[in-house]
């Protein structure tokens, strides 16, 4: 009787073996969209409020080790410091980052945390055309989150970074004036939040 039980349970488990291996597979290629919520810190832009936006990436996922690469955008209101300083000079901070991730194993077919850092390289912008700033702005972030399976291809993603921020000097240029205003280089710290879908794509 034990032998025929035992018998069964082997039977029982190749025939579900296939079935529980595409349970836990993942498509090697997904693509990415999330908010983002970009709380600032530091000497960066004074007077520079937190900021909303988006990011869309594409990832390749061989195994726990991930790596994804993407564009990022953010909007940050900032009000007049001083008398006669302009309202309209709002920044936009946008660019390519590039964002390894590792996956935790815990067993779950369903959720599974992970660890990631990323590396961003943004320029800024400004809601008034008639400025342009010439140099560039670094995010180096540390962080994790969580990926939970919705469907065979959809997962949700939640996740923060924080990190570290610096602005390079450059110039601050008045189109229409024709007129430059030197910036010296700045530092800080950022709180990246995200909320996003990926989607699998392929076999």
């Amino acid at each position: 009787m034990y032998r025929h039980s035992a018998k069964l349970l082997v039977i029982a488990a190749t025939l579900l073996a296939p079935d529980q291996l595409r349970a836990q597979s993942a498509q090697a290629v997904s693509l990415q969209v999330s908010g983002l919520y970009n709380v600032v810190f530091g000497d960066v832009f004074d007077n520079l409020e937190n900021g909303l936006g988006g990011e869309a990436q594409i990832r390749y996922t061989p195994g726990a080790l991930s790596f994804g690469a993407g564009f990022q955008y953010t909007a940050h209101d900032r009000p007049p410091r001083n008398p006669g300083d302009p309202a309209s000079l709002d920044a936009r901070l946008y660019g390519a980052f590039i964002e390894p991730r590792y996956r935790i194993h815990t067993g779950s077919n369903v959720a599974a945390p992970y660890l990631s850092a990323r590396f961003s390289l943004l320029k800024v912008g400004f809601s008034n055309p008639d400025f342009a700033l010439s140099s560039s702005f670094i995010q180096l972030n540390g962080g994790g989150g969580l990926l939970y399976r919705l469907g065979p291809r959809l997962n949700l993603d939640m996740g923060a970074t924080f990190g570290y921020n610096r602005l390079g000097s450059g110039t601050l240029r008045s189109k229409s004036n024709n007129t430059e205003v030197n910036i010296d280089s700045s530092s800080g710290a950022n709180l990246m939040v995200r909320v996003g879908f990926a989607l699998g794509i392929g076999g």
